[in-house]
């Protein structure tokens, strides 16, 4: 749902069902508890910040497998595509994913290549809820939030309970092999204690991959099996502290066969194989004291590794690229009731990053190695922040935060926020009234400074650039909403935002170096000056009640204020609306989503088409078994093939079922 169980309208409940295994078919409405706007928990209905949640009842019914699945109906959410890659990205307010800090439990996921998160890797199987914040939050998380944050918050093991999920699905004839060209297979057991407590969960998925022209060699979507475990073991040596210990593991095998240009117009044709392997893990320990406070201290460390080798159709080795991001942080932070006007909030954070990239190319039956970034390029950061909650009597509050972050290669940098909320009641209902306004920053990642990424045989060249300056911004956000009291009535919010960022880096092409290379190169340029704003809106309506309606609608302007022209793949218009339907056993929803036409390039002289994309689901619940069934892109919607200028999305029509079985468990 967009807004009831989301929180679109910020001031929604958690919607949960009474009875064993959701069995009942009375909604219950639960208060939501939510950390991440002011990083302490705080009622959903009474936070300062605007925040919009999707809860596991969301996650269930959207029967959604990745992030990307269950960010994909959010309003003024834009899922793209990564450049390069098939995994997909996430932008908000017009700032790309290299601007849009994606954590998992407070601690930064690791993005590919040193740069953007794939959201595709992630895992929603052991997630609680996902939390999201817009616009500049550095004062709290420092670098990367300038578009927001995404907290991904996974489930603490507090009961027994045990899952177990099958589907199974196809595309039509452009599906690669025989049906079923996809696959994915979860489980998840979790017991807990008065002092011990553990999960485990584990997800396994395949797709064979999908050709928009199927008689054509190359392959526009690429096939992949994804392996993701996680374990989770709590210990509670007293009422008051809690150690925990969370390690990870990631795998994902990819396929694609892909054609090249030759000289003298022939087709050369290759095999692009990725692997990708990440272990993590992380440390907490978090203790309440006796004097109206708590203090939280986290330690991770996280291995991404990622290669990628090019070979002929018969088996003989082109090039291989080999990446590896070693990440090690450490966090604390101390919350204080100073007196019940003042809620304090201190913390700091060290964390460094290590990224090493070789190229072997093969010559003559020989690899040839080269290095892609400069060896041993490493990123230091040490953080302090601090905040104050001011509560101005039960309705009115300001908090007010800072954040000091010194960069190794870049300095210092001072990062202020400022968020007010007023609360006014009616004899109807409440409306929340919001304002908040922010200073963003974020430094050159390692791939933008010194990455140099060789596509000599498609043509072009990627090469990064040391001398970038450090991006930053002011971000101004306005919203209302409306909190009716009567269950039924329509609950809604309106949030307007506007976003200045100075020296914005961009992938530029670069005419000197073309020329010179003979061939496309591209590299990162700090754009002097930039801008978006616009407006978010929701509605949720509960019409009946079996039956509820959601929709979302966002308007989006952007500027390149030394040009006056739009900044490209940024659509002036996007409409997100869910249909539900719950009696008893039974769920259905429908769900669509329309995205206006965008350019695609700086010089605002070619579009990539509108799209529309419709999605069915359904469950039916019989004790402890749920049958699901689902259609991905019921119209089967697919960009004009050959068109290059087409980015909508490429996986056509995909027919799916499956069987979920859920043990004993308490409804959460």
């Amino acid at each position: 749902m967009l807004a009831s169980a989301e929180m679109l309208a910020s001031g929604a409940q958690a919607e949960t069902f009474r009875g064993s295994a959701h069995g009942g078919e009375e909604p219950l409405l639960l208060p939501q508890i939510v950390v991440t706007g002011t990083r302490t928990e705080r009622l959903l209905d009474d936070v300062p910040v605007r925040t919009q949640v999707i809860d596991r009842d969301a996650l269930d019914r959207r029967q959604a497998r990745d992030l990307a699945d269950a960010l994909r109906l959010l309003p003024g959410v834009y899922l793209r595509t990564i450049h390069g890659k098939q995994g997909q990205e996430v932008w908000m307010q017009g700032l790309d994913g290299d601007r849009v800090l994606v954590l998992i439990d407070g601690i930064p996921a690791i993005a590919s290549t040193g740069s953007t998160v794939d959201l595709t890797q992630i895992m929603v199987a052991d997630v609680e809820r996902i939390e999201v914040v817009r616009g500049a939050t550095s004062a709290l998380y420092g670098s990367s939030a300038m578009g927001g944050v995404i907290n991904v918050i996974t489930r603490r093991p507090d009961e027994l309970a045990y899952r177990l999920q099958l589907e199974a699905g196809a595309y039509d004839e452009r599906g690669e092999g025989d049906p079923p060209h996809g696959t994915h297979l979860l489980g998840r057991w979790s017991r807990g204690g008065e002092r011990y407590a553990a999960e485990f969960t584990g997800a396994w998925r395949r797709n064979d991959g999908f050709s928009l022209e199927p008689e054509r060699f190359a392959q526009d979507v690429h096939g992949i099996e994804h392996v993701n475990l996680s374990s989770r073991v709590d210990w509670t040596p007293t009422q008051q502290t809690r150690l925990g210990l969370r390690p990870t593991w990631m795998q994902e095998d990819k396929t694609q066969r892909l054609s090249v240009a030759l000289p003298g117009g022939f087709e050369g044709r290759r095999v692009k194989e990725e692997t990708v392997r990440q272990p993590a893990l992380v440390v907490d320990l978090a203790h309440t004291t006796e004097n109206n406070g708590d203090w939280r201290l986290a330690a991770s460390w996280s291995r991404f590794e990622n290669q990628t080798m090019e070979r002929s159709v018969a088996g003989d080795p082109l090039t291989r690229r080999d990446a590896r991001i070693v990440s090690k942080r450490v966090e604390g932070q101390w919350n204080h009731d100073w007196n019940p006007r003042h809620w304090l909030t201190f913390g700091a954070v060290v964390w460094e990053e290590r990224l090493d990239q070789t190229k072997d190319t093969w010559i003559g039956g020989a690899p040839v190695r080269s290095n892609e970034i400069v060896p041993d390029a490493r990123h230091r950061n040490q953080e302090v922040f601090a905040q104050d909650n001011i509560f101005l009597g039960e309705r009115a509050e300001i908090l007010a935060g800072l954040r000091y972050q010194h960069d190794s290669d870049f300095g210092g940098f001072l990062a202020p926020s400022l968020n007010l909320k007023r609360q006014v009641d009616t004899d109807t209902g409440r409306v929340n009234l919001r304002a908040g306004v922010g200073r963003g920053y974020r430094v050159p990642n390692l791939k933008e400074r010194y990455f140099e990424f060789d596509q000599s045989s498609l043509g072009y060249l990627v090469v990064g650039n040391p001398d970038l300056k450090p991006e930053n911004s002011v971000s101004v956000q306005l919203g209302s909403e409306w909190l009716p009291l009567e269950e039924q009535a329509p609950r809604g919010d309106v949030n307007l935002f506007y976003n200045d960022i100075r020296d914005l880096i961009t992938t530029e092409f670069n005419a000197e170096l073309s020329d010179r290379e003979g061939l496309q190169v591209f590299d990162y340029q700090n754009l002097a000056r930039a801008r978006t704003w616009g407006v978010e809106t929701g509605l949720a309506w509960q019409l009946h009640p079996s039956f509820r309606w959601d929709i979302g609608y966002t308007w989006l302007q952007t500027e390149n204020r030394d040009t006056g022209l739009t900044l490209p793949l940024r659509p002036a218009h996007q409409v997100k609306t869910e249909f539900i339907y719950q009696r008893n056993r039974l769920q259905l929803s429908a769900d669509a989503e329309y995205q206006s036409s965008e350019f695609i390039d700086i010089e605002n002289t070619e579009k990539s088409p509108a799209w529309t994309r419709v999605n069915l689901r359904g469950a039916w619940r019989q004790g402890p078994v749920t049958w699901l069934a689902g259609v991905d892109n019921l119209f089967d919607e697919v960009p004009a093939a050959g068109d290059a200028a087409d980015f909508s999305p490429k996986t056509g029509r995909y027919i799916y079922l499956g069987l979920r079985l859920d043990g004993p468990f308490r409804s959460r």
